[in-house]
């Protein structure tokens, strides 16, 4: 099922890609010289790109003994923007993107957690595109949305009761994050921050929360007796990239 989902999705962005070129309405040729001309044209009306960057991310427990701390990921990916008013710099901008989050919690030391999660996350963007006094130098405020797709992951429990838990030699209990009885697969949420590009350079911060409980109806919280069984994942990012 996940993977008919990804593969649809995959197949409607190559569609969305296909239809702003319009290859269909130019001969052949023009459509090299277009091509070829997209890297030298920055007031392009619309635009495709690659990304990458680095995500520090939290999944938010609460609770008078939990304590969360922020975990290192990656991220990266295609994007494509696309003008929406003849008039106004408004742009719409979507595309795949991987997200690697996740968080580090310590309830104490029968309590301490490593989650690892790994999404696909389609991003829904409205951004301002403002020209400062340096040529080709764009400011680039965005806000928007995103749903994202687990694809899987790990979580980590130390100092795990062997008496209940198959744990390792080193007293580990490991499942998968997406696994029954743990998190949803399936995120959505609120994104919003500020881009700013240079020619074809392109540099953004951001971040991101997610608006849904993260935790499936049957979460086993292990110990944490104060959980309320609400868990959200918020994420900063830092992303470079390429725009033609």
């Amino acid at each position: 099922m996940r993977k008919n989902i990804i593969l649809g999705i995959l197949v409607c962005f190559l569609s969305l890609q296909g239809i702003a070129q319009n290859p269909n309405q130019m001969p052949k040729k023009a459509q090299k010289i277009n091509l070829s001309e997209r890297w030298g044209n920055y007031e392009r009306r619309q635009y495709f790109g690659v990304r990458f960057g680095m995500n520090v991310s939290q999944v938010m427990f609460y609770g008078p003994d939990v304590n969360n701390s922020s975990r290192i990921g990656l991220n990266g990916g295609v994007v494509a923007g696309f003008m929406l008013a003849k008039t106004a710099p408004i742009f719409l901008e979507t595309g795949l993107l991987y997200q690697g989050k996740g968080a580090y919690i310590n309830g104490g030391k029968k309590n301490e957690i490593t989650i690892r999660q790994h999404f696909l996350e389609i991003p829904i963007l409205f951004k301002y595109k403002i020209q400062t006094s340096v040529d080709n130098l764009k400011i680039q405020p965005f806000l928007g949305g995103f749903i994202a797709i687990g694809l899987g992951g790990e979580t980590r429990f130390y100092n795990a009761d062997p008496r209940l838990y198959p744990v390792d030699e080193r007293g580990r209990y490991k499942r998968g994050t997406f696994s029954d009885g743990a998190f949803r697969g399936f995120d959505a949420g609120l994104k919003m921050g500020c881009g700013m590009s240079y020619r074809n350079l392109y540099a953004e911060l951001s971040y991101s929360i997610g608006i849904m409980n993260a935790a499936q109806k049957e979460f086993n919280d292990f110990g944490f007796d104060n959980f309320d069984n609400s868990i959200h994942n918020g994420n900063f990012a830092i992303t470079l990239g390429l725009d033609f």
